[in-house]
């Protein structure tokens, strides 16, 4: 249950998206898209009933460590099968990325948080957007590191938009750390406007391949910007299939990437002999780019703003 604080909400202006999020969640109906159970109010609360996700968060699972291939294409699967949903029922989410999206215990992704989406359907029903003293930024939402270069100019957000925000996640999802990182938000907008994405060490080449084809600056020149079907296509998920994949088991890690796992979620305790580990050559060298890509995600999550708050 999500319980929203009524003043709270009033006093940050963000009653609108509050309704946004009703609103669209009423209109959706699939299987990777959260359900609204119930809605209620008092007071001092408005009660929100959401189906359960015991797996709870993306983010907390992929958070340093990233997610083995195999794997990381079953989750992100199907969220372009949310997308590709959203798509047709002309709605754009605005703020995808790993922190919405949640699991159920059997691994379903479920993709929440709708109160920054726009409908194109129902032009007239509108979010909050964000506002300074004099004027009302209606496109200018979102998260700053998953934000393309349209929506922080407030020119404008579109299906364009989200797929430049289905790359950052992507790439989000293989590596363990959110793309155009930096100290501040202002320095994050420069990296997105130079375009600066760096790839870290050992990321999977054709998920490579997929977020520099979907992560472009001409909206219209970006990979599933014209139809979504031709981000399914790509060799990164040549041997994955999109329907019915929530029926699925979520995919089994090798011993390689268990172990991997296990590192990465007790990083700071293995963070000092780490590098005596990737140094000495007596690893395999995907094993040895795996270990430095988590430094450097470690190194990262310590220096970096976090991607949890949207704008």
């Amino acid at each position: 249950m999500k319980i929203v604080d009524r003043y709270r909400c009033e006093r940050l202006k963000k009653t609108a998206d509050l309704y946004m999020e009703k609103h669209c969640l009423q209109r959706t109906n699939h299987c990777n898209i959260i359900k609204m159970l119930g809605w209620f109010s008092d007071n001092t609360n408005i009660f929100v009933m959401l189906e359960e996700c015991l797996g709870g968060e993306l983010w907390e699972l992929i958070k340093t460590v990233g997610c083995p291939v195999p794997r990381a294409r079953y989750y992100l699967a199907q969220l372009i099968n949310a997308v590709t949903y959203l798509r047709d029922a002309r709605i754009v989410h605005r703020d995808l990325k790993a922190e919405n999206v949640m699991l159920t215990e059997l691994g379903v992704v479920k993709l929440i948080d709708f109160g920054t989406a726009k409908d194109l359907e129902n032009p007239h029903i509108k979010g909050a957007g964000n506002a300074s003293r004099h004027k009302v930024f209606e496109d200018y939402v979102g998260t700053p590191q998953f934000m393309p270069k349209e929506v922080i100019e407030n020119k404008c957000s579109d299906h364009r938009s989200d797929v430049w925000s289905l790359g950052c996640t992507i790439f989000q999802v293989l590596s363990g750390c959110p793309p155009f990182h930096d100290r501040s938000e202002y320095l994050i907008f420069q990296r997105v406007i130079a375009l600066d994405l760096v790839f870290p060490p050992g990321l999977d080449p054709q998920g490579r391949d997929l977020i520099a084809r979907m992560v472009v600056e001409d909206a219209d020149l970006r990979l599933g910007a014209a139809d979504i079907e031709d981000v399914k296509k790509h060799p990164f998920f040549q041997s994955r299939s999109f329907e019915g994949i929530h029926r699925e088991p979520v995919p089994m890690l090798s011993l390689a990437d268990l172990c991997l796992q296990r590192i990465g979620t007790k990083l700071k305790d293995f963070v000092k002999i780490l590098p005596s580990w990737s140094g000495t050559g007596s690893l395999v060298l995907t094993l040895g780019e795996q270990l430095e890509r988590m430094q450097q995600a470690h190194q990262w999550q310590e220096d970096v703003l976090p991607p949890e708050e949207a704008w």
